[in-house]
């Protein structure tokens, strides 16, 4: 009776809590309660808890393949094969098609060595767009594993005439030659998928740099490389390798076996999908990658980095820990550990890992500059620039790549009233990054904001909105300095642009409603003050805002003026 009722009532389970709904957390202790908590529980991203629920569900009824199938996947993705395995002998017991628990059998079969059995279980599996790519790369690899290049060979042929399928089919066929000793094969496998990623796949160009390396081809490899690192400056898996190579250390093959091989189809499978956070199958395929290798460090940054996108902070930390501490990614997951405690709002940690990472590699310039974008976001304007110091120091004579440095330390200073260092910064950072649009908006807004250089920041503010015409807070520094040479009208203009672009900044609410007082548009005028107020300003501008509503746009400037009396040059912007 369950398996009619589940579906029926898992419209509960996108409830907030388990209380006030239509049943009690008391609830939980019954099959359809502990049913639907364990919905509730995977909804969160608990998986774990979700799989002591489904049990107990299981417990009343054993064989409901409604609750077996949450209960597996809720393993499947929270990394818990365990529990997956078995769950999957029982789905394919009631439906011998099923394809997800087939691959995750076939998987524990040819991660054991059982390579025959891991190629029936794919066998088994309902044909679908799923068995298509994932099914038929594990039994591929499952050949592999028997040392049948023949075999192998034939399931990689059927994605012959499958565009979609080329890139996939032509590196796993170089990685697969290799792997059984066919090494002219291979590179040609190589070359292949070279030309079709364009040089573009980290995966595919480090697997054929150690190629060509160990063919005695090392400038090829280099060449291969370099030509990756322009597309991908300071990539660190590359830079690495070139490290290696200059040392002359023999590059290793991506994959060694037939397990490794499986893992790194899996893991192509979740990069493809990474993009999408609607559901969760990156992370279930980077889980199983994980699982065929468990030191995997590029997937699991990848898996970190699909738990920030969902604003999973503390999950994305735990992935991140497991990342070797002797991996070219490890700077990289210790950065983005401090990136995402700072995110829990546990600043002390975060600053706490990057000096650790600092202290291991005191050359290194990117926890110094973390540390640096931490401060400033929490408008520590001082320790930021002591940070960006550092940074400057640590990178040595400047080059056009230092300029986000000199850009960072710039706002700092104008935050901290010390205009002429910002200036100076701000100017370094205009002409080291070719006039990035950024550096031309602050410069030429901190400009309108003191009522200098008004011609040469308006031009530049114009030139920064024709390289970002959408970028909101770019068109309001046009706006606003618009309205500082009394031009209101085209102040309004691209103030009703700009809030357009970017609703939710209180900033640009006020400089919008300050424009229609201008031309006579006070009601407007005082409903975007009041929806600035709404959108908690600093403290500063939230009394001045409160002025403005009370006594007018005149009372607001006049407090506005006052305020800035009392503060150093250049430290009070509006």
């Amino acid at each position: 009776m369950f398996a009619l009722l589940a579906p029926l009532l898992g419209g509960c389970a996108g409830m907030n809590g388990l209380s006030g709904g239509l049943f009690s957390r008391g609830d939980a202790d019954t099959p359809y309660g502990a049913y639907l908590a364990g919905r509730h529980a995977a909804s969160v991203n608990d998986n774990l808890k979700a799989g002591d629920f489904y049990d107990k569900a299981l417990a009343d009824q054993p064989n409901d393949p409604v609750i077996l199938d949450r209960a597996f996947m809720s393993a499947l993705v929270g990394g818990d094969m365990d529990r997956a395995i078995p769950l999957a002998r029982r789905l394919v017991a009631l439906n011998s098609g099923e394809r997800m628990p087939r691959l995750t059998l076939a998987l524990a079969e040819l991660k054991s060595g059982d390579y025959r059995q891991a190629r029936e279980q794919i066998a088994a599996a309902a044909p679908g767009p799923f068995t298509a790519l994932v099914g038929t790369l594990t039994a591929a690899w499952a050949a592999v594993g028997e040392g049948d290049k023949d075999l192998a060979l034939e399931q990689i042929g059927t994605f012959s005439g499958r565009a979609a399928f080329t890139l996939f089919s032509s590196f796993h066929e170089g990685l697969m030659l290799e792997v059984l000793g066919d090494e002219n094969g291979a590179g040609e496998a190589y070359a292949e998928a070279m030309e079709t990623s364009g040089g573009g796949s980290i995966r595919i160009v480090e697997a054929y740099a150690s190629y060509l390396q160990r063919q005695g081809r090392a400038d090829e490899a280099r060449a291969v490389l370099e030509g990756f690192l322009e597309l991908s400056p300071d990539h660190p898996l590359a830079r690495d390798a070139l490290t290696r190579l200059a040392g002359g250390e023999t590059l290793p093959p991506l994959v060694n076996d037939a397990a490794e091989g499986t893992a790194e189809a899996l893991y192509g499978l979740g990069s493809a999908l990474a993009s999408d956070t609607s559901s969760n199958l990156a992370e279930l395929y980077l889980r199983l990658a994980l699982y065929m290798r468990p030191d995997f460090d590029i997937a699991q940054s990848l898996l970190a980095g699909t738990y920030e996108q969902q604003k999973r902070w503390a999950d994305a930390v735990a992935a991140y820990g497991k990342v070797g501490t002797d991996s070219p990614l490890a700077m990289n997951a210790r950065i983005q550990t401090a990136l995402a405690l700072n995110e829990m709002e546990r600043q002390a940690e975060a600053i706490g890992v990057l000096e650790g990472a600092a202290k291991r590699n005191p050359q290194a310039v990117e926890p110094v500059v973390a540390m640096g974008d931490i401060y400033r976001a929490a408008e520590n304007y001082a320790a930021a620039a002591a940070q960006y110091d550092r940074a400057i120091a640590l990178s040595g004579e400047p080059d056009s790549s230092d300029w986000t440095l000199y850009y960072a330390r710039g706002i700092c200073f104008e935050r901290l009233g010390e205009w002429d260092k910002a200036e100076a910064d701000l100017l370094l950072a205009l002409s080291m990054s070719d006039e990035h649009p950024l550096v031309l908006n602050y410069l030429g807004y901190s400009w309108v904001e003191q009522h200098r250089n008004l011609d040469e920041a308006l031009a530049m503010i114009e030139k920064a909105v024709e390289r970002r015409p959408n970028d909101g807070f770019i068109v309001d520094s046009l706006g606003w300095a618009r309205y500082r040479l009394g031009e209101y009208d085209l102040a309004v203009k691209y103030l009703e642009r700009a809030a357009e672009l970017q609703p939710g900044d209180p900033t640009i609410n006020e400089h919008l409603g300050d424009a229609f007082w201008k031309v006579g548009r006070k009601i407007e005028a005082r409903f975007q003050w009041s929806h600035a107020l709404s959108m908690k300003p600093e403290a500063k501008r939230e009394s001045i805002l409160r002025t403005k509503l009370d006594l007018g746009l005149e009372a607001g400037e006049r407090a506005e003026n006052d305020l800035k009396g009392s503060m150093p040059a250049g430290a009070a912007g509006s």
